[in-house]
């Protein structure tokens, strides 16, 4: 009898060492599930729009109404151009890509719009980007093949590539009129530019963010550039181009 007391007395005491140990055990599993988990970075999107003056004057085609830095009336038929390495810069100097690379006519609303639906929320400082195309991608055909980028090309015996900027039409000097091309490309005419300004990506919905073109600027500051001196076709002319591309350094604000 004694010993039939004490065996149960010993399967109870190992019966609420499970049960007590089967409770801690319980515990620390609610206590792991209820841990917070870091925060995921809310996206959102942003379209960020381009639109073009000539100083105080809207652009029109094949007219002469603007008047360049060397008092040269002139005209545009046609202005191109490409946007690569598009960023946002957060307050850490940290960025966020927006697109790789956007082509633009100036003469074509479609193509003045940047849309990226996955930019994270938040503040950040400024832009980024490039004119022209970076150089990991200028070489022929690695952008797709459409019709605009295949007409953007760089002919291959001048190195290649595609052209940054295509900025053409006509001016007149002494009552006569001549046509101009100011042609940009090869890698040495990328023109980096970093705007500041403090921008807000609100969450849930595409952020709109305008940015301006005055395309005057080509034209001068810090290069007064005059098509009869300095050349009205300058594809391929070293000096000529990097005017141009000095030039190109405050041709856009916000």
């Amino acid at each position: 009898m004694t010993l039939l007391i004490t065996d149960n007395l010993m399967k109870n005491k190992h019966l609420l060492l499970i049960a007590v140990f089967s409770i801690i055990s319980i515990s620390s599993c609610k206590k792991d599930d209820t841990t917070t988990p870091e925060p995921t970075p809310q996206q959102s999107g942003i379209n960020l729009t381009v639109d073009y003056s000539i100083d105080n004057t809207s652009l029109y085609t094949d007219s002469f109404l603007y008047t360049s830095a060397a008092g040269l009336n002139y005209s545009i038929n046609r202005f191109q151009y490409y946007l690569t390495s598009i960023k946002l810069i957060r307050p850490d100097n940290s960025e966020v890509t927006v697109a790789t690379n956007h082509y633009f006519d100036a003469f074509d609303a479609t193509t003045a719009t940047i849309s990226s639906p996955d930019v994270p929320a938040g503040n950040y400082i400024g832009v980024k980007f490039k004119i022209g195309v970076d150089s990991s991608l200028n070489y022929w055909d690695s952008l797709p093949v459409t019709v605009e980028n295949t007409n953007m090309l760089w002919p291959l015996m001048m190195g290649g590539g595609y052209h940054f900027l295509k900025f053409e039409g006509y001016y007149k000097d002494a009552g006569n009129s001549y046509g101009y091309a100011m042609h940009l490309g090869t890698n040495a005419c990328i023109i980096p530019i970093t705007i500041l300004k403090n921008i807000t990506i609100s969450s849930g919905s595409a952020t709109s963010l305008n940015m301006h073109m005055n395309i005057n600027e080509w034209l001068r500051n810090p290069n007064t550039f005059n098509f009869n001196t300095d050349g009205n076709y300058i594809m391929g002319d070293s000096t000529a181009m990097n005017k141009i591309t000095q030039n190109g350094h405050d041709v856009f604000s916000f």
